[in-house]
C-alpha cells in the first residue's frame, strides 16, 4: 500500500453496520460542518483485535454519504453487511490538510491537542491537553498534569488564549469549593 499522509487526524468512528446492502453507522465528532463528503478518501485504522483492517491503516473512498438522525456511509467496493461487520470496530481519520481555513479567533478543536496548558493566573505550566470531549453544552479539554488529568470547558471565560503557532494555551484552572 502507498504511504499514509503524515497528518491524518481522526474525526470519528464505526461500530456498527447499518442494513444488508454494506453500509456504515459513522459516529463523526463534528456531523454539522463535517469535512466527509461523497468521492473523498478516508484512512481506517482498526480499533480492536476483531476488526479485520490492517493495524497500519487503510485507504477507502466515500461513495454515498448521508447525514441526518445518523450518519450512513457507503465505501466504494463494499456492498455486503459481513466484509462491514469483518471490517469493525474502526476509527475514521482524514488529512488535516483538507479541512477548510478557519476565521479569526477560530480553532480547530483538533489543533489544540498537544498544547502546552498554562495557569492564567500565575504562569505555571498545567500539563499538556491529549483529548477533549462533548458534555452538551461544550467542548472541555482533557489536560494531563502532574497531579492528574484536568478537566476545562473550552469557552473564553476558562481558555482566553489559544496561540497554535507556539502550540500553548491559557487556562483558568477550575476551583471546586
Amino acid at each position: 500500500m502507498d504511504s499514509m499522509p503524515s497528518d491524518l487526524v481522526e474525526v470519528g468512528f464505526c461500530s456498527k453496520p447499518h442494513g444488508i446492502k454494506g453500509a456504515f453507522h459513522f459516529v463523526l465528532g463534528n456531523t454539522e460542518d463535517s469535512v466527509l463528503e461523497n468521492g473523498m478518501e478516508i484512512f481506517l485504522f482498526p480499533s480492536k483485535e476483531k476488526s479485520e483492517l490492517s493495524k497500519s491503516g487503510e485507504r477507502f473512498t466515500i461513495e454515498k454519504i448521508t447525514f441526518g438522525h445518523k450518519v450512513m456511509a457507503y465505501l466504494t467496493g463494499i456492498n455486503d453487511r459481513n466484509i462491514v461487520e469483518k471490517m469493525l470496530p474502526f476509527t475514521i481519520k482524514v488529512p488535516r490538510s483538507i479541512f477548510p481555513e478557519v476565521d479569526d479567533n477560530e480553532v480547530y478543536i483538533t489543533d489544540i491537542i498537544g498544547c502546552i496548558a498554562f495557569n492564567v493566573d500565575n504562569g505555571e505550566e498545567v500539563g499538556k491537553v491529549f483529548d477533549y470531549y462533548d458534555n452538551g453544552a461544550q467542548l472541555v479539554l482533557k489536560i494531563n498534569s502532574k497531579s492528574g488529568v484536568v478537566e476545562t470547558p473550552f469557552v473564553d471565560q476558562f481558555v482566553p488564549e489559544v496561540d497554535l503557532d507556539n502550540k500553548k494555551i491559557s487556562i483558568r484552572i477550575l476551583e471546586f469549593v
